[in-house]
Protein backbone atom coordinates (compact mmCIF):
# COMPACT_ATOMS: atom_id res chain seq x y z
CA UNK A 1 0.00 0.00 0.00
CA UNK A 2 1.22 3.89 -0.44
CA UNK A 3 2.68 4.75 2.79
CA UNK A 4 3.17 8.27 1.50
CA UNK A 5 -1.14 7.90 1.62
CA UNK A 6 -0.64 7.61 5.66
CA UNK A 7 2.33 9.85 6.20
CA UNK A 8 -0.02 12.42 4.43
CA UNK A 9 -3.25 12.34 6.20
CA UNK A 10 -0.95 11.40 9.60
CA UNK A 11 0.40 15.18 9.14
CA UNK A 12 -3.25 16.89 8.27
CA UNK A 13 -4.23 15.43 11.56
CA UNK A 14 -1.60 16.95 12.75
CA UNK A 15 -1.98 20.08 11.51
CA UNK A 16 -5.47 20.01 12.52
CA UNK A 17 -4.63 19.04 16.14
CA UNK A 18 -2.79 22.15 16.00
CA UNK A 19 -5.11 24.60 14.58
CA UNK A 20 -7.62 23.52 17.26
CA UNK A 21 -5.39 24.38 19.92
CA UNK A 22 -4.51 27.45 18.57
CA UNK A 23 -8.23 28.47 18.44
CA UNK A 24 -8.64 27.41 22.00
CA UNK A 25 -5.70 29.41 23.05
CA UNK A 26 -7.03 32.85 21.11
CA UNK A 27 -10.67 31.81 22.81
CA UNK A 28 -8.88 31.26 26.24
CA UNK A 29 -9.74 35.23 27.80
CA UNK A 30 -7.76 36.91 25.06
CA UNK A 31 -4.49 36.46 27.22
CA UNK A 32 -1.17 35.06 26.67
CA UNK A 33 -0.69 33.75 29.97
CA UNK A 34 -3.54 32.24 31.62
CA UNK A 35 -3.77 31.62 35.17
CA UNK A 36 -3.60 28.10 36.66
CA UNK A 37 -7.20 28.03 36.67
CA UNK A 38 -7.36 28.72 33.32
CA UNK A 39 -4.30 26.38 32.37
CA UNK A 40 -5.98 23.31 34.27
CA UNK A 41 -9.58 23.19 34.47
CA UNK A 42 -10.28 25.79 31.68
CA UNK A 43 -11.52 28.46 34.18
CA UNK A 44 -14.78 26.58 35.30
CA UNK A 45 -16.77 27.54 32.18
CA UNK A 46 -17.03 24.47 30.41
CA UNK A 47 -20.26 23.82 28.59
CA UNK A 48 -22.63 20.69 27.86
CA UNK A 49 -21.69 19.84 24.59
CA UNK A 50 -17.64 20.22 24.73
CA UNK A 51 -17.91 18.47 28.63
CA UNK A 52 -19.87 15.57 27.30
CA UNK A 53 -17.80 14.86 24.34
CA UNK A 54 -14.32 15.51 26.20
CA UNK A 55 -14.98 12.93 28.79
CA UNK A 56 -16.51 10.71 25.95
CA UNK A 57 -13.43 11.30 24.31
CA UNK A 58 -11.48 9.76 27.26
CA UNK A 59 -12.84 6.81 26.71
CA UNK A 60 -12.83 6.59 23.09
CA UNK A 61 -9.27 6.17 23.20
CA UNK A 62 -7.85 3.15 21.98
CA UNK A 63 -8.69 0.93 24.51
CA UNK A 64 -12.40 1.33 22.72
CA UNK A 65 -10.85 1.38 19.42
CA UNK A 66 -8.14 -0.84 19.44
CA UNK A 67 -8.30 -3.19 22.63
CA UNK A 68 -12.64 -3.82 22.78
CA UNK A 69 -12.38 -4.95 19.58
CA UNK A 70 -9.43 -7.63 20.30
CA UNK A 71 -11.16 -8.77 23.51
CA UNK A 72 -14.15 -9.69 21.30
CA UNK A 73 -12.11 -11.52 18.82
CA UNK A 74 -10.45 -13.55 21.88
CA UNK A 75 -13.53 -13.90 24.25
CA UNK A 76 -16.93 -13.74 23.35
CA UNK A 77 -19.88 -11.92 23.83
CA UNK A 78 -19.66 -12.34 27.49
CA UNK A 79 -17.60 -8.97 27.16
CA UNK A 80 -20.09 -6.96 26.30
CA UNK A 81 -21.29 -6.79 29.96
CA UNK A 82 -18.37 -4.72 30.68
CA UNK A 83 -20.97 -1.59 29.33
CA UNK A 84 -23.38 -1.78 32.14
CA UNK A 85 -20.30 0.66 33.66
CA UNK A 86 -21.65 3.54 31.46
CA UNK A 87 -24.90 3.34 33.29
CA UNK A 88 -23.30 4.02 36.30
CA UNK A 89 -20.86 6.05 35.03
CA UNK A 90 -23.36 8.42 34.05
CA UNK A 91 -25.05 8.15 38.00
CA UNK A 92 -21.48 8.71 39.29
CA UNK A 93 -21.02 11.80 37.34
CA UNK A 94 -24.27 13.53 38.87
CA UNK A 95 -24.18 11.92 41.91
CA UNK A 96 -20.33 12.55 42.73
CA UNK A 97 -19.36 15.39 40.41
CA UNK A 98 -22.04 17.63 41.29
CA UNK A 99 -20.74 17.60 44.50
CA UNK A 100 -17.08 18.10 43.55
CA UNK A 101 -18.12 20.54 41.60
CA UNK A 102 -19.73 22.80 44.42
CA UNK A 103 -16.95 22.31 46.56
CA UNK A 104 -14.68 23.35 44.27
CA UNK A 105 -16.44 26.43 43.05
CA UNK A 106 -16.92 27.33 46.89
CA UNK A 107 -12.92 27.10 47.99
CA UNK A 108 -11.20 27.38 44.72
CA UNK A 109 -9.97 23.57 44.38
CA UNK A 110 -8.30 22.37 41.13
CA UNK A 111 -6.71 19.21 42.08
CA UNK A 112 -8.27 16.39 44.30
CA UNK A 113 -5.40 16.60 46.46
CA UNK A 114 -6.49 20.05 47.69
CA UNK A 115 -10.11 19.34 47.98
CA UNK A 116 -8.70 15.74 50.34
CA UNK A 117 -6.54 18.19 52.18
CA UNK A 118 -8.66 20.96 53.22
CA UNK A 119 -11.63 18.49 54.75
CA UNK A 120 -9.27 16.16 56.43
CA UNK A 121 -6.52 18.83 57.33
CA UNK A 122 -4.20 16.15 56.37
CA UNK A 123 -0.57 16.82 54.08
CA UNK A 124 -0.11 13.28 54.08
CA UNK A 125 -3.14 11.99 52.68
CA UNK A 126 -3.37 14.75 50.24
CA UNK A 127 0.48 13.60 48.72
CA UNK A 128 -0.59 10.21 49.08
CA UNK A 129 -3.51 10.31 47.42
CA UNK A 130 -2.01 12.35 44.30
CA UNK A 131 0.92 9.77 44.12
CA UNK A 132 -1.39 7.36 43.34
CA UNK A 133 -3.47 8.85 41.49
CA UNK A 134 -0.63 9.45 39.08
CA UNK A 135 0.41 6.14 39.52
CA UNK A 136 -3.02 5.18 38.35
CA UNK A 137 -2.43 7.54 35.43
CA UNK A 138 0.07 6.03 33.98
CA UNK A 139 -0.85 2.71 32.35
CA UNK A 140 -3.97 4.53 31.40
CA UNK A 141 -1.66 6.79 28.89
CA UNK A 142 0.73 4.25 28.40
CA UNK A 143 -1.91 2.38 26.01
CA UNK A 144 -2.47 5.27 24.25
CA UNK A 145 1.20 5.22 23.08
CA UNK A 146 1.12 2.12 22.79
CA UNK A 147 -2.08 1.25 20.81
CA UNK A 148 -1.20 4.18 18.43
CA UNK A 149 1.76 2.71 17.29
CA UNK A 150 0.77 -0.49 16.77
CA UNK A 151 -2.12 0.79 14.64
CA UNK A 152 0.63 3.12 12.60
CA UNK A 153 2.88 -0.09 12.23
CA UNK A 154 -0.05 -2.52 11.40
CA UNK A 155 -1.50 -0.71 8.53
CA UNK A 156 1.93 0.21 7.13
CA UNK A 157 3.25 -3.80 7.54
CA UNK A 158 6.07 -2.08 9.77
CA UNK A 159 7.33 0.13 7.08
CA UNK A 160 6.78 3.00 10.14
CA UNK A 161 8.06 1.18 12.68
CA UNK A 162 6.56 1.22 16.56
CA UNK A 163 8.84 3.36 17.68
CA UNK A 164 8.09 6.30 15.14
CA UNK A 165 4.62 5.47 15.94
CA UNK A 166 5.71 5.89 19.86
CA UNK A 167 7.85 8.96 19.11
CA UNK A 168 5.02 11.02 17.16
CA UNK A 169 2.93 10.48 20.11
CA UNK A 170 4.69 11.33 22.49
CA UNK A 171 6.04 14.48 20.67
CA UNK A 172 2.64 15.84 20.08
CA UNK A 173 1.48 15.17 23.52
CA UNK A 174 3.67 17.34 25.06
CA UNK A 175 3.21 20.23 22.67
CA UNK A 176 -0.26 20.14 22.68
CA UNK A 177 -0.40 20.23 26.58
CA UNK A 178 2.32 22.84 27.05
CA UNK A 179 0.99 25.28 24.62
CA UNK A 180 -2.46 25.76 25.24
CA UNK A 181 -3.55 23.46 28.60
CA UNK A 182 -7.09 22.15 29.56
CA UNK A 183 -8.94 23.79 26.98
CA UNK A 184 -7.22 22.90 24.49
CA UNK A 185 -7.16 19.37 25.23
CA UNK A 186 -11.25 19.64 26.10
CA UNK A 187 -11.42 21.33 22.33
CA UNK A 188 -9.40 18.42 20.88
CA UNK A 189 -11.08 15.36 22.31
CA UNK A 190 -14.71 16.87 21.11
CA UNK A 191 -12.64 16.91 17.76
CA UNK A 192 -12.29 13.22 18.08
CA UNK A 193 -15.59 12.20 19.82
CA UNK A 194 -17.46 13.48 16.87
CA UNK A 195 -14.72 12.44 14.03
CA UNK A 196 -14.81 8.37 15.55
CA UNK A 197 -18.81 8.46 16.55
CA UNK A 198 -19.11 9.03 12.39
CA UNK A 199 -16.04 6.21 11.52
CA UNK A 200 -17.00 3.87 13.79
CA UNK A 201 -20.69 3.29 12.78
CA UNK A 202 -19.41 3.19 9.29
CA UNK A 203 -16.85 0.43 10.21
CA UNK A 204 -20.17 -1.49 11.99
CA UNK A 205 -22.13 -0.91 8.94
CA UNK A 206 -19.15 -2.04 6.39
CA UNK A 207 -18.56 -5.11 8.42
CA UNK A 208 -22.33 -6.23 8.66
CA UNK A 209 -22.40 -6.41 4.68
CA UNK A 210 -18.65 -7.95 4.59
CA UNK A 211 -20.12 -10.87 6.93
CA UNK A 212 -23.40 -11.66 5.47
CA UNK A 213 -25.72 -9.00 6.66
CA UNK A 214 -28.87 -10.35 8.40
CA UNK A 215 -26.77 -13.69 8.49
CA UNK A 216 -23.70 -12.58 10.25
CA UNK A 217 -24.41 -13.96 13.45
CA UNK A 218 -25.09 -17.70 12.01
CA UNK A 219 -21.96 -17.11 10.27
CA UNK A 220 -20.17 -15.87 13.06
CA UNK A 221 -21.53 -19.38 14.73
CA UNK A 222 -20.67 -22.11 11.91
CA UNK A 223 -16.91 -20.64 12.62
CA UNK A 224 -16.76 -20.45 16.19
CA UNK A 225 -19.38 -20.83 18.04
CA UNK A 226 -18.46 -20.30 21.26
CA UNK A 227 -17.91 -16.67 20.89
CA UNK A 228 -21.82 -16.73 20.96
CA UNK A 229 -21.85 -18.11 24.28
CA UNK A 230 -21.71 -16.26 27.72
CA UNK A 231 -18.52 -17.42 29.19
CA UNK A 232 -19.45 -15.86 32.31
CA UNK A 233 -16.68 -15.03 34.01
CA UNK A 234 -18.33 -12.69 37.21
CA UNK A 235 -15.13 -12.25 38.71
CA UNK A 236 -13.34 -10.48 35.85
CA UNK A 237 -16.74 -8.83 35.13
CA UNK A 238 -17.13 -7.29 38.22
CA UNK A 239 -13.27 -6.22 38.12
CA UNK A 240 -14.53 -3.86 34.91
CA UNK A 241 -18.01 -2.26 36.10
CA UNK A 242 -15.78 -1.12 39.47
CA UNK A 243 -12.59 0.00 38.12
CA UNK A 244 -14.54 1.33 35.01
CA UNK A 245 -17.66 2.19 36.65
CA UNK A 246 -16.77 3.12 40.00
CA UNK A 247 -13.21 3.33 39.38
CA UNK A 248 -13.19 6.07 36.87
CA UNK A 249 -15.23 8.83 38.48
CA UNK A 250 -12.27 9.51 40.99
CA UNK A 251 -9.07 9.59 38.66
CA UNK A 252 -7.82 12.92 38.69
CA UNK A 253 -8.31 13.90 35.10
CA UNK A 254 -12.12 12.95 35.55
CA UNK A 255 -12.32 14.50 39.16
CA UNK A 256 -11.04 17.69 37.56
CA UNK A 257 -13.40 17.62 34.60
CA UNK A 258 -16.26 18.24 37.37
CA UNK A 259 -14.85 21.36 38.38
CA UNK A 260 -14.39 22.60 35.10
CA UNK A 261 -18.50 22.73 34.19
CA UNK A 262 -19.85 25.48 34.19
CA UNK A 263 -22.45 24.62 36.62
CA UNK A 264 -24.37 21.74 38.35
CA UNK A 265 -26.79 21.58 35.59
CA UNK A 266 -24.11 20.91 33.20
CA UNK A 267 -23.12 18.19 34.93
CA UNK A 268 -26.95 16.87 35.05
CA UNK A 269 -27.43 17.11 31.08
CA UNK A 270 -24.02 15.15 30.77
CA UNK A 271 -25.12 13.00 32.99
CA UNK A 272 -28.10 11.87 30.79
CA UNK A 273 -26.26 12.01 27.63
CA UNK A 274 -23.33 9.60 28.95
CA UNK A 275 -24.94 5.85 29.11
CA UNK A 276 -26.50 6.75 25.47
CA UNK A 277 -23.20 8.16 24.08
CA UNK A 278 -20.96 5.65 25.54
CA UNK A 279 -22.68 2.32 25.48
CA UNK A 280 -23.19 2.00 21.95
CA UNK A 281 -19.73 3.21 21.26
CA UNK A 282 -17.83 1.03 23.28
CA UNK A 283 -20.06 -2.23 23.48
CA UNK A 284 -22.35 -2.67 20.31
CA UNK A 285 -20.08 -1.88 17.49
CA UNK A 286 -16.67 -3.55 18.75
CA UNK A 287 -18.76 -6.54 19.36
CA UNK A 288 -20.41 -6.40 16.22
CA UNK A 289 -16.35 -6.24 14.49
CA UNK A 290 -14.89 -8.10 16.84
CA UNK A 291 -16.75 -11.37 16.35
CA UNK A 292 -17.33 -10.89 12.79
CA UNK A 293 -13.71 -10.68 12.73
CA UNK A 294 -13.78 -14.61 13.15
CA UNK A 295 -15.01 -15.38 9.66
CA UNK A 296 -12.99 -15.75 6.70
CA UNK A 297 -11.99 -13.26 4.76
CA UNK A 298 -13.01 -10.39 6.73
CA UNK A 299 -9.92 -9.96 8.32
CA UNK A 300 -7.38 -12.20 6.49
CA UNK A 301 -4.24 -11.57 8.50
CA UNK A 302 -5.84 -11.73 11.96
CA UNK A 303 -4.50 -13.52 15.19
CA UNK A 304 -4.73 -13.91 18.81
CA UNK A 305 -0.97 -12.21 18.55
CA UNK A 306 -2.05 -9.40 16.93
CA UNK A 307 -5.84 -8.98 17.41
CA UNK A 308 -5.53 -5.58 18.98
CA UNK A 309 -5.07 -3.90 15.84
CA UNK A 310 -8.46 -5.53 14.07
CA UNK A 311 -9.22 -2.20 12.64
CA UNK A 312 -6.03 -1.06 10.80
CA UNK A 313 -5.91 -5.13 9.66
CA UNK A 314 -9.31 -5.09 8.43
CA UNK A 315 -8.98 -1.36 5.95
CA UNK A 316 -5.77 -2.20 4.91
CA UNK A 317 -7.43 -5.43 3.34
CA UNK A 318 -10.15 -4.33 2.12
CA UNK A 319 -10.53 -0.03 2.01
CA UNK A 320 -6.60 0.87 1.85
CA UNK A 321 -7.25 4.31 1.40
CA UNK A 322 -9.76 5.08 4.24
CA UNK A 323 -7.68 2.48 6.27
CA UNK A 324 -4.25 5.21 6.11
CA UNK A 325 -7.21 7.98 7.39
CA UNK A 326 -8.29 5.46 9.91
CA UNK A 327 -5.17 4.64 11.55
CA UNK A 328 -3.86 8.36 11.28
CA UNK A 329 -6.75 9.14 13.03
CA UNK A 330 -6.50 6.12 15.67
CA UNK A 331 -3.32 7.74 16.93
CA UNK A 332 -4.54 10.90 17.03
CA UNK A 333 -7.43 10.05 18.85
CA UNK A 334 -4.60 8.14 21.80
CA UNK A 335 -3.10 12.18 21.77
CA UNK A 336 -6.58 14.15 22.35
CA UNK A 337 -7.14 10.80 25.55
CA UNK A 338 -3.36 11.25 27.00
CA UNK A 339 -3.75 15.10 26.82
CA UNK A 340 -5.75 15.58 29.76
CA UNK A 341 -4.55 12.80 31.77
CA UNK A 342 -0.90 14.06 31.22
CA UNK A 343 -2.27 17.48 31.98
CA UNK A 344 -3.85 16.39 34.85
CA UNK A 345 -0.95 14.23 36.28
CA UNK A 346 1.37 17.30 35.58
CA UNK A 347 -1.12 19.44 37.74
CA UNK A 348 -0.49 17.01 40.63
CA UNK A 349 2.71 16.50 40.93
CA UNK A 350 2.98 20.18 41.45
CA UNK A 351 0.49 21.35 43.13
CA UNK A 352 -0.21 18.19 45.05
CA UNK A 353 3.33 17.19 45.81
CA UNK A 354 5.68 19.97 45.01
CA UNK A 355 4.40 22.58 46.97
CA UNK A 356 3.35 20.99 49.94
CA UNK A 357 6.91 19.64 50.12
CA UNK A 358 8.74 22.89 49.78
CA UNK A 359 9.64 25.23 52.51
CA UNK A 360 8.80 28.54 50.81
CA UNK A 361 5.50 29.30 49.34
CA UNK A 362 5.21 28.76 45.43
CA UNK A 363 4.68 32.28 43.07
CA UNK A 364 2.59 31.81 40.29
CA UNK A 365 5.52 32.20 37.84
CA UNK A 366 6.62 28.27 39.94
CA UNK A 367 4.06 27.01 39.04
CA UNK A 368 3.66 27.42 35.56
CA UNK A 369 7.18 26.72 35.18
CA UNK A 370 7.11 23.68 37.48
CA UNK A 371 3.89 22.25 35.70
CA UNK A 372 5.28 22.39 32.45
CA UNK A 373 8.52 20.87 33.39
CA UNK A 374 6.76 17.92 35.00
CA UNK A 375 4.49 17.74 31.34
CA UNK A 376 8.01 17.23 30.17
CA UNK A 377 9.32 14.79 32.50
CA UNK A 378 5.78 12.52 32.70
CA UNK A 379 6.01 13.02 28.48
CA UNK A 380 9.68 11.04 28.59
CA UNK A 381 8.56 8.65 31.38
CA UNK A 382 6.06 7.38 29.23
CA UNK A 383 8.13 7.31 26.20
CA UNK A 384 10.58 5.19 27.68
CA UNK A 385 7.81 2.76 29.24
CA UNK A 386 6.33 2.35 25.95
CA UNK A 387 9.84 1.48 24.65
CA UNK A 388 9.74 -1.25 27.17
CA UNK A 389 9.43 -5.04 26.68
CA UNK A 390 6.46 -5.27 28.65
CA UNK A 391 4.76 -1.82 27.57
CA UNK A 392 3.46 -3.10 24.54
CA UNK A 393 1.14 -5.82 26.39
CA UNK A 394 -2.76 -6.71 25.38
CA UNK A 395 -4.57 -2.96 26.17
CA UNK A 396 -7.32 -4.01 28.23
CA UNK A 397 -5.50 -6.14 30.90
CA UNK A 398 -3.16 -2.49 31.06
CA UNK A 399 -5.92 0.02 31.34
CA UNK A 400 -7.35 -2.49 33.77
CA UNK A 401 -4.11 -1.83 36.14
CA UNK A 402 -5.17 1.85 36.03
CA UNK A 403 -8.52 1.60 36.46
CA UNK A 404 -8.16 -0.65 39.22
CA UNK A 405 -6.11 1.32 41.10
CA UNK A 406 -8.51 4.50 40.88
CA UNK A 407 -10.60 2.59 42.58
CA UNK A 408 -8.34 2.86 45.86
CA UNK A 409 -8.78 6.71 45.71
CA UNK A 410 -13.15 5.96 46.39
CA UNK A 411 -12.98 5.54 50.32
CA UNK A 412 -11.30 8.48 50.90
CA UNK A 413 -13.24 10.85 48.13
CA UNK A 414 -16.51 9.35 50.03
CA UNK A 415 -15.54 10.54 53.16
CA UNK A 416 -15.72 14.16 51.90
CA UNK A 417 -18.85 13.57 49.86
CA UNK A 418 -20.62 11.69 51.87
CA UNK A 419 -19.73 9.25 54.46
CA UNK A 420 -18.92 11.65 57.46
CA UNK A 421 -17.59 8.85 59.83
CA UNK A 422 -14.48 7.99 58.11
CA UNK A 423 -11.71 9.81 59.42
CA UNK A 424 -8.21 10.85 58.09
CA UNK A 425 -6.28 8.56 60.02
CA UNK A 426 -8.82 5.45 58.65
CA UNK A 427 -8.39 6.88 55.12
CA UNK A 428 -4.89 7.09 54.88
CA UNK A 429 -4.03 3.58 56.75
CA UNK A 430 -6.79 1.95 54.10
CA UNK A 431 -5.72 3.66 51.21
CA UNK A 432 -1.48 2.23 51.91
CA UNK A 433 -3.22 -1.02 52.94
CA UNK A 434 -5.29 -1.29 49.84
CA UNK A 435 -2.74 -0.30 47.13
CA UNK A 436 -0.12 -2.64 48.83
CA UNK A 437 -1.72 -5.34 48.26
CA UNK A 438 -2.67 -4.51 44.72
CA UNK A 439 1.07 -4.39 44.10
CA UNK A 440 2.05 -7.34 46.11
CA UNK A 441 -0.58 -9.38 43.95
CA UNK A 442 -0.17 -7.97 40.73
CA UNK A 443 3.97 -8.39 41.24
CA UNK A 444 3.32 -11.98 42.04
CA UNK A 445 1.13 -12.49 39.26
CA UNK A 446 -0.67 -15.23 40.91
CA UNK A 447 -3.30 -18.19 39.30
CA UNK A 448 -6.97 -16.69 41.05
CA UNK A 449 -10.04 -16.18 39.72
CA UNK A 450 -9.76 -12.81 40.55
CA UNK A 451 -7.27 -9.90 39.91
CA UNK A 452 -6.06 -7.71 42.26
CA UNK A 453 -8.53 -4.67 42.21
CA UNK A 454 -10.63 -6.77 44.38
CA UNK A 455 -8.82 -8.00 46.83
CA UNK A 456 -7.49 -4.55 46.92
CA UNK A 457 -10.67 -2.85 47.33
CA UNK A 458 -11.57 -4.91 49.89
CA UNK A 459 -8.33 -4.52 52.02
CA UNK A 460 -8.55 -0.62 51.56
CA UNK A 461 -12.66 -0.91 52.76
CA UNK A 462 -11.80 -2.90 55.81
CA UNK A 463 -8.90 -1.16 56.84
CA UNK A 464 -10.35 2.22 56.34
CA UNK A 465 -13.45 1.35 58.53
CA UNK A 466 -11.82 -0.17 61.30
CA UNK A 467 -9.26 2.54 62.17
CA UNK A 468 -12.09 5.33 61.29
CA UNK A 469 -14.01 3.67 64.15
CA UNK A 470 -11.47 4.17 66.99
CA UNK A 471 -9.52 7.42 65.40
CA UNK A 472 -10.43 11.03 66.03
CA UNK A 473 -13.23 12.21 64.21
CA UNK A 474 -12.98 15.15 61.25
CA UNK A 475 -13.31 18.24 62.31
CA UNK A 476 -16.68 19.89 62.80
CA UNK A 477 -15.63 22.64 61.22
CA UNK A 478 -14.80 20.74 57.75
CA UNK A 479 -18.08 18.81 58.40
CA UNK A 480 -20.07 21.81 57.83
CA UNK A 481 -17.45 23.41 55.44
CA UNK A 482 -18.49 20.30 53.55
CA UNK A 483 -21.27 18.34 54.04
CA UNK A 484 -23.27 21.15 55.65
CA UNK A 485 -23.07 23.17 52.15
CA UNK A 486 -24.01 20.26 50.13
CA UNK A 487 -27.14 19.55 52.38
CA UNK A 488 -28.14 23.29 51.38
CA UNK A 489 -27.17 23.63 47.80
CA UNK A 490 -28.57 20.19 46.69
CA UNK A 491 -31.53 21.02 48.78
CA UNK A 492 -35.10 22.23 46.83
CA UNK A 493 -33.88 25.71 48.16
CA UNK A 494 -30.49 25.16 47.32
CA UNK A 495 -28.62 28.00 44.34
CA UNK A 496 -25.80 26.26 43.33
CA UNK A 497 -25.20 30.05 41.44
CA UNK A 498 -24.85 31.85 44.84
CA UNK A 499 -21.89 29.79 46.16
CA UNK A 500 -19.74 31.94 47.95
CA UNK A 501 -16.34 32.21 46.64
CA UNK A 502 -13.84 31.47 49.80
CA UNK A 503 -10.29 31.63 50.27
CA UNK A 504 -8.42 29.68 48.06
CA UNK A 505 -7.38 26.54 48.82
CA UNK A 506 -3.91 26.81 50.81
CA UNK A 507 -0.85 25.77 48.58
Amino acid sequence: MDNSMTLAILGGFIVAFLIISYLSKRNDRGTSAPSTEDFVIGGRNTGTLVLMLSMGATYFSTWTLLGSFGAYFREGVWFIGFAVWTIFHGIFVWVFGTRIWLAGKRFGFATPGQMIERYYNSKRLRIAVAVVGIVALVPVMLIQVVGGAKALESLTNGAIPYVVGVTVTSAMVGIIVLWTGFKGTAWTDSFMGIFFASILVFTALYVVSLAGGLEMFANIASVKPELLVNAGKPWKMLELWLGLGFGAWVLPHMWQKFYSAASPEVLGKVAMATPFWNSWMMAIIPLIVGTAAVIPGIVPTLNAGNSDTILPQLYSAHLPAMGAFVVAGILAAAISTINSQLLSSASLVTEDILVRLRNRPFTDQDIARTTRLAVATLTVIVFVLAMLPGGSGFLVPVASLGFGLGLQLVPSALGVLYLRKITETGAFYGLLAGTSTMAVLATLNLDIPIGPTLPGLAINIIVTLIISCCSRKVSEQSIEDFHGMFDAYLSDKGDAKQIPVLAQSPR
